[in-house]
């Protein structure tokens, strides 16, 4: 009885066997010493699955659109500006739309604070710089992630208080005229909407002088994102 049971035991293993090697391996089990590869997924930036050379990066894949924009940095001036004021802290924050990948429509509102440093009287104090501008941007991409660009800008600018006029800029209690430019290198992350850069920029006031010109310089860090 015994070794008939045995029998009946490896037949029933042999059967088994027989029966797995006949269907093979399932969609979801490799056999061994075998690579496996995956399609490649266009849609992500930041697919870490996959090796580097899966995917090419290409300026087609980020974001574009509507873009908002938050620069840092610092303003001085030069000129009758600059004979009355230290360089201080500048905000600025832009609001755009990318028509193609090489040119954008913007507009920006900008703050800046400063220091008197006139001979008193009037004695020194502070005052804070209003700047509303609309403009377009052009992009030179130098390769997928980075790009110069360049855009011109033109606005009013308006000063609080009374403190320019008290140093003998007379059209300064009211907004007046301001226009310039600005030039830019922008570094996009590995990521379809974030970028973030660097610029320098100048504005001429011609209505803020007294008898010969003002205009200020200004550099500033800046992150984009584009929705």
């Amino acid at each position: 009885m015994r070794r008939t049971q045995v029998v009946a035991l490896a037949a029933l293993l042999w059967m088994h066997s027989q029966t797995s090697e006949a269907q093979g391996p399932t969609d979801d089990e490799a056999k061994a010493g075998e690579l496996r590869t995956e399609d490649v997924d266009s849609t992500r930036l930041d697919v870490s699955r996959l090796p580097p050379e899966a995917i090419e990066v290409t300026r087609e894949l980020y974001a574009r659109g509507f873009f908002v924009e938050a620069q840092l940095g610092a303003q001085g001036f030069l000129g009758d500006l600059g004979d009355v004021s230290t360089p201080g802290p500048r905000l600025a924050l832009d609001f755009g739309y990318e028509l193609a990948s090489w040119v954008s429509v913007l507009i920006e509102g900008d703050i800046a604070f400063h220091d008197t440093k006139n001979r008193p009287p009037p004695a020194h104090t502070m005052y804070e710089m209003l700047g509303a501008s609309a403009g377009a941007r052009f992009t030179l991409p130098f390769n997928a992630r980075a790009a110069l660009w360049l855009d011109g800008l033109v606005g009013i600018v308006w000063t609080g208080g009374d403190v320019l006029h008290a140093l003998g800029f007379k059209d300064s209690v009211k907004p007046s005229i301001a226009y310039g430019g600005e030039l830019g290198f922008d570094w996009h992350v590995l990521a379809r909407h974030h970028s973030f850069g660097l610029l320098v920029g100048t504005r001429v006031f011609p209505e803020l002088v007294r008898d010969g010109y003002s205009l200020s310089l200004y550099g500033s860090a800046y992150l984009r994102y584009v929705f």
